[in-house]
């Protein structure tokens, strides 16, 4: 894996730093990863198959042939539930398909990387979709298995997506007016305009965020038993 460099930052990271700092010491200094589990694989394999999708096009069938193709057998317990899991996919992927063909916007960026320089920082992210809407304006999408509820709070207030979008202004020159969670369990968008008024607080967050962990200040905090590394933690509470 790359070498670690406390000075990139990407949402990923943040986000793990601030559930956990011991989590983020595991992950991004360490280079130790929690083990995938059924979802996180469904998750991976869904991801790839639209993504090979919105490259490639083709009909329902080809979807189909990307997902088998990208599939993940990692995590499952057992050759049973990967198969059921398996079809949950496959049903995940047919909604998918069915909602594509309503489409009246343009598919511009497919997982685009990008980055820019924050202060001493570098950011980086990658962006599963932009669209091009009727008006010329444009939406910025992120796929979510949607394991967990979302609501409208979720996305207005989305760190994630707030990062993506400044991204996607400094490194396309393109501005962003809609922001979209696609919840694919439930073939169901959760959407709101953008609001560059955020942008002050994602940035005092990335400084913040950024400066704890140039002073290595791991201390261990966050849900224990939810952790996806608590059986690997040698914090006690974790066990």
């Amino acid at each position: 894996m790359p070498a670690f460099d406390p000075l990139e930052l990407n949402y990923s990271k943040i986000k793990a730093y601030l559930n956990c700092p011991f989590l983020y010491r595991y992950a991004y200094v360490e280079g130790k990863y929690a083990p995938h589990n059924p979802q996180s694989s469904l998750g991976v394999s869904v991801h790839r198959a639209i993504e090979e999708y919105s490259k490639r096009g083709g009909d329902l069938n080809d979807l189909f042939v990307y997902y088998e193709t990208g599939w993940l057998n990692q995590g499952y317990p057992s050759p049973r539930e990967s198969m059921e899991f398996y079809r949950k996919g496959s049903e995940i992927l047919e909604n998918y398909w069915l909602g594509e063909q309503g489409r009246d916007s343009e598919i511009i960026l497919v997982e685009r990387d990008f980055e820019f320089s924050f202060e001493k920082w570098k950011v980086k992210g990658t962006m599963d979709r932009v669209d091009r809407l009727k008006d010329g304006s444009h939406e910025l999408i992120d796929y979510k298995m949607g394991f967990e509820d979302r609501n409208d709070h979720d996305i207005s207030g989305s760190l994630q997506l707030g990062i993506y979008a400044i991204g996607l202004k400094r490194a396309f020159n393109i501005e962003v007016k809609k922001l979209t969670y696609w919840l694919l369990l439930k073939s169901e968008k959760i959407s709101c305009l953008y609001n560059p008024g955020n942008e002050e607080k994602i940035f005092s967050v990335l400084r913040d965020t950024g400066e704890k962990i140039l002073r290595e200040d791991y201390s261990k905090k966050g849900n224990c038993s939810a952790c996806q590394i608590k059986k690997r933690c040698p914090d006690k509470t974790a066990s």
